[in-house]
């Protein structure tokens, strides 16, 4: 007798775990390194050069990433997630032009990465399931930075006034190169089928021509257009939270490490929480899920925000490094109020990312658009970055740099409002570049619509019609 799998791994919610896994050990170890401040670093500046060339690379490479996705398949991830190591790697070395490099080398790795993750992510799950999934990977994701926040706090709670111990970048390389070979595992999407029976892509591979077409067209879509600003505003906070407020030099090392567990912590139960929500059937349909989320994240950016000003008068760039400044430590008093601060941005943060994947997951249920959108997403979101982290660089006054965050989420959130009105209860699309040799078919719910099924023609055209009004 066989030995038997307990779950089914052609399932689109395993294979959504497996991506998880993949970046729990890769980027979700970046994350927990990047959050301790300049890369465990006594000197943010290497590190602010390295995200700056990490974010144009990645920029450039997340608009490619799709077409090189819906072209090469899942397995782009295998060399994408190896990048990583690479990264952590370089600082081993005492050269900060060989860690800004690899930075440079890991932004083409993440680009290929995070692509084919939101391609998966939102195509995989039927409708009902979409912030489900996203629960999922984004607690698997953050449980790799949380786990991987503990290590250097392990190691480096005695070092409270140095840098991170080599043993600790050698323990991050380890376990991301785990997690790169784990993205063999990977099944073709054409191979994953969801619970009704329906097979997740039916595509037949993209070519470079008809990918650059489509992403063109991205760029007169008005609901990516509108959205800009929310994607720009999605990591240009990280800068803020992980170079200024816990990078900033007002904490020593060992309260930095412990800010950065409880940030990652909180992403694991904000992500929870806020993807399971948004799939409640009891809040009302879509829409009107769609506007509640809008809101709970619009409200606690906000709050978070203006509780920062008052906390952001304690220091700024000069007074850290005046004579005789001390740093916080986590016996001061005064710490718990901050390190309550910086746990809630990781909460914060969950909750923004979870919406928009939500948002763009109602706007389409075909892989190779759902890669396109997230490959858009992760353009502007990694243009946004470099800028955000040269502002830091160029030494502009810590208060400015909040103000700008806090004004550009408030207007992001606030714009996005309008695609919330678009969204309907089912979406029904065209797709096309099927396998079977059709040259497009008409999608409802994710599922093709066929003669077989008792569809016609005019009832699919009808439905799609209903839908845009």
């Amino acid at each position: 007798m066989g030995f038997k799998l307990p779950f089914r791994y052609n399932d689109p919610h395993f294979q959504i775990f497996l991506v998880g896994f993949i970046c729990f050990c890769c980027p979700g170890m970046f994350n927990a390194l990047n959050g301790i401040g300049g890369g465990g670093r006594s000197s943010t500046d290497a590190a602010n050069n390295a995200n700056t060339a990490l974010s144009v690379t990645f920029t450039v490479c997340s608009l490619i990433g799709a077409p090189a996705y819906n072209i090469f398949g899942n397995r782009i991830i295998i060399p994408a997630a190896l990048a990583y190591v690479l990264y952590v790697g370089s600082y081993l070395s005492t050269s900060d032009e060989f860690t800004i490099a690899t930075g440079a080398i890991l932004g083409i790795g993440a680009g290929f990465l995070w692509t084919a993750q939101a391609g998966i992510m939102m195509s995989y799950p039927a409708e009902e399931d979409k912030g489900k999934a996203f629960s999922m990977f984004w607690m698997i994701f953050n449980l790799g930075a949380t786990l991987g926040a503990a290590i250097p706090l392990g190691n480096d709670w005695s070092n409270a006034k140095g840098t991170v111990n080599n043993s600790t970048y050698i323990a991050f390389m380890v376990v991301m190169a785990f997690g790169a070979s784990m993205a063999i595992a990977l099944l073709p999407a054409s191979k994953v089928i969801r619970k009704d029976g329906t097979a997740v892509s039916s595509h037949k591979f993209s070519n470079w021509r008809r990918e650059a077409i489509e992403v063109f067209k991205l760029f007169k879509d008005w609901r990516m257009l509108i959205l800009i600003p929310l994607f720009a505003g999605s990591n240009w906070f990280y800068t803020y939270q992980f170079q200024v407020y816990n990078g900033g030099g007002y904490f020593n090392l060992r309260a930095r490490g412990l800010n950065n567990l409880l940030y990652w912590l909180f992403q694991i139960i904000g992500g929870g929480f806020f993807g399971w929500l948004l799939d409640q059937g009891f809040l009302g349909d879509r829409r009107r899920r769609a506007y509640i989320g809008n809101t709970i994240v619009f409200v606690v950016l906000v709050a978070l925000w203006t509780g920062c000003i008052f906390i952001q008068r304690r220091f700024d760039r000069d007074s850290v490094h005046a004579p005789g400044f001390q740093e916080m430590d986590v016996y001061d008093s005064g710490y718990a109020g901050m390190a309550i601060e910086y746990a809630f941005f990781g909460l914060a943060d969950a909750i923004y990312q979870g919406f928009i994947y939500w948002l763009l997951g109602t706007m389409t249920n075909d892989s190779e658009r759902c890669a396109r959108y997230g490959g858009f997403y992760k353009t502007i979101q990694n243009a946004a970055n470099a800028i955000a982290s040269q502002v830091d660089a160029t030494k502009t006054p810590y208060d400015v740099e909040l103000y700008v965050v806090f004004a550009l989420n408030g207007v992001g959130l606030l714009l996005s409002y309008v695609v919330c009105a678009t969204v309907t209860t089912v979406t029904v699309e065209e797709i096309d570049n099927l396998a079977d040799g059709h040259n497009a078919e008409v999608s409802v719910g994710g599922k093709i619509q066929t003669i077989e099924d008792g569809s016609s023609a005019e009832n699919t055209l009808s439905v799609k019609l209903d839908e845009k009004h």
